[in-house]
């Protein structure tokens, strides 16, 4: 197709993934991430430097005069007590995950046109809230609310917005997540153990590349929906969310992850 394809966290797990399949159907895929690779169409930045963003991204739109698709896919995990994580963590993770995402988008879009495509990665955590995961899922809600909110500020450009919320992927995202294990004696073990139930289903993860073989196909989609959920689980999940009562939810939730 020869199209030309901006992945940011584009050198692992799943941006790498992704860019294989778009690679294997003939496209120019520039990647973006904090690694310094030699490679030609490889950019080393950090996506919560939004200078440096808007250096890469206008490098890249003066040199191919489009961007075709755009997928912004940086961002680290983090789980923590809310009341204790550190402020630096904190803005650290917004940075990347949301910044990051705007300050990736904002300076393509002078370089895309009717019938380019805006792919964001939000996660399931933004549709199903759990305990000790609030900075990480109220910060993808606002990657999936900035989506929702572009795909209407765009159609009339012809610019089309999905956003995708994976499940759990076996990558080494788990690995890489920021997990901080300070508490007191009013939470007792319960992050502990919350974590460590989330992160014994790692055999139990959808494998990266299946995950982003679906992101891929979705993404070259002609009509696409405002956003995918990947994972059957998942699925299965939102449906209930549809018709089960919010607090009959919260409370199964916190069971699951140690509460009372």
């Amino acid at each position: 197709m020869n199209r030309i394809v901006v992945i940011t966290g584009g050198t692992s797990g799943i941006g790498l993934e992704m860019k294989k399949n778009f690679e294997a159907d003939g496209d120019t895929v520039l990647t973006i991430s904090t690694r310094n690779l030699d490679e030609e169409n490889h950019y080393s930045a950090s996506v919560s430097d939004e200078n440096r963003m808007q250096e890469v991204i206008n490098e890249i739109g003066k040199k191919y005069g489009r961007i075709d698709i755009l997928v912004a896919n940086a961002g680290f995990g983090m789980s923590g007590i809310t009341e204790l994580i550190t402020s630096s963590d904190i803005q650290n993770l917004t940075e990347v995950n949301y910044y990051g995402t705007l300050y990736t988008i904002r300076p393509a879009l002078k370089y895309m046109r009717g019938g380019s495509r805006i792919v964001t990665v939000a996660s399931a955590m933004a549709l199903f809230p759990v305990p000790f995961r609030s900075i990480y899922g109220s910060v993808k809600s606002a990657v999936l609310t900035l989506s929702f909110a572009l795909r209407m500020e765009l159609k009339p450009l012809g610019i089309d917005v999905v956003s995708f919320c994976p499940g759990d992927i076996k990558t080494n995202f788990t690995s890489n997540r920021i997990k901080d294990f300070n508490t007191d004696e009013r939470y007792g073990t319960r992050l502990e153990s919350a974590t460590l139930k989330s992160d014994s289903r790692e055999e139990k993860r959808i494998p990266a590349d299946v995950c982003a073989r679906k992101m891929y196909l979705l993404s070259i989609k002609k009509k696409t929906k405002p956003f995918y959920i990947i994972g059957g689980k998942y699925k299965l999940l939102y449906f209930l969310t549809k018709i089960t009562p919010k607090s009959w939810l919260l409370a199964i939730t916190n069971k699951l992850y140690g509460g009372k």
